[in-house]
């Protein structure tokens, strides 16, 4: 089955404006509009479709998507997220998740075997935004940002790669004091919770390793892979932290809703980490986090609907939520294309 008919509900779900956020079933519900957080990993999804299918029909999505963040950047960098249906952005917070994914997204693009001529709103885009990671606070901002430059230090020819490399060991200096500040022998993890998109702050880290060749930062990394993965595969299989309570310091693990951006993110990590260590349990868990997605998980279901080529939002303790929206469709097509990688 060829790419575009396996995820058909891409084309679905994206309209003239970009990918909307939620679906009723699998019909797409425009009452909830938009936002950039989805629209920058539909732009990855794609990217990595083209690679995978080289069909051009992803190059369509992948500007439309490029559109939409240009739209959604003000001229100081920063992104806006939630836009209504009739084109409007209701939000005025600046969400650094945002940001860091767009960067993330932007990155990822202008790495890729794909027209220059496409890749331009791209460069531009991140020239503008550079100046704001300087001012991140979150630890999952900084973590999505440093992925983003890992990309852009070995893609954007034209930039300053001491500058760039500047931003980077800021980040990831950052995130190792976190570390520090809150790990102990029985507690290897960046915060006092393992709440959402947990894969992303160790492959972040990761990737951070693979251009410094630091150590302490690998070790760092290694360590926060074996403790995510105590707490999500003691079962044998991959079950996501679940989103009504996470797992706290001391306390019990949530056990759901399990969300599908769990299970690509952390899949990307343990690519990373097999990449880097050869350690053969690590792309064993990296296909079990793929496999979840089709019923290798707590439920034996599969959150992939074949009739409409979409994906279930998640496990929840009654089963599979029947809704079909951006972010699970977004991280099954990631997670269906980064698994290649292994082969």
């Amino acid at each position: 089955m060829n790419g575009k008919k396996m995820f058909n509900h891409l084309f679905i779900l994206t309209d003239d404006t970009g990918m909307m956020q939620h679906s009723v079933g699998s019909v797409p519900n425009p009452k909830y509009g938009y936002t950039t957080d989805d629209n920058g990993r539909a732009l990855i999804a794609c990217t990595m479709m083209y690679e995978k299918y080289k069909d051009d029909v992803f190059i369509d999505l992948i500007k439309k998507y490029l559109s939409f963040l240009m739209y959604a950047q003000e001229d100081d960098g920063r992104f806006r997220n939630f836009m209504s249906f009739d084109r409007k952005f209701i939000d005025e917070d600046f969400s650094e998740d945002c940001f860091g994914r767009c960067i993330w997204a932007l990155g990822y693009l202008i790495n890729a075997d794909i027209d220059e001529r496409v890749k331009l709103p791209a460069y531009k885009m991140i020239e503008k935004s550079l100046p704001l990671v300087d001012i991140l606070n979150y630890i999952r901002g900084k973590a999505y940002t440093l992925i983003g430059l890992y990309y852009v230090y070995n893609s954007f020819k034209n930039l300053d790669k001491d500058f760039v490399r500047k931003k980077m060991d800021k980040l990831a200096y950052d995130i190792i004091e976190e570390y520090k500040k809150n790990s102990n022998k029985d507690w290897q993890w960046f915060e006092d919770v393992v709440s959402y998109d947990n894969g992303i702050i160790p492959l972040s880290l990761l990737k951070y390793f693979s251009i410094v060749k630091d150590e302490e930062i690998l070790d760092v990394a290694l360590k926060t892979v074996d403790f995510l993965d105590s707490v999500c595969f003691k079962n044998g299989y991959f079950k996501a932290v679940g989103c009504k309570g996470w797992y706290r310091k001391g306390k019990n693990i949530a056990e759901y809703d399990e969300q599908p951006v769990e299970a690509y993110t952390m899949a990307l990590m343990y690519i990373d980490a097999y990449k880097l260590t050869g350690d053969e349990k690590y792309k064993k868990r990296a296909i079990d986090c793929d496999k979840w997605f089709y019923g290798k998980n707590s439920k034996g279901l599969s959150l992939y609907d074949e009739d409409s080529g979409g994906c279930s939002d998640g496990i929840t303790e009654d089963g599979v939520n029947s809704n079909e929206g951006a972010e699970s469709l977004v991280s099954i097509m990631i997670s269906h294309c980064a698994i290649d990688q292994l082969k």
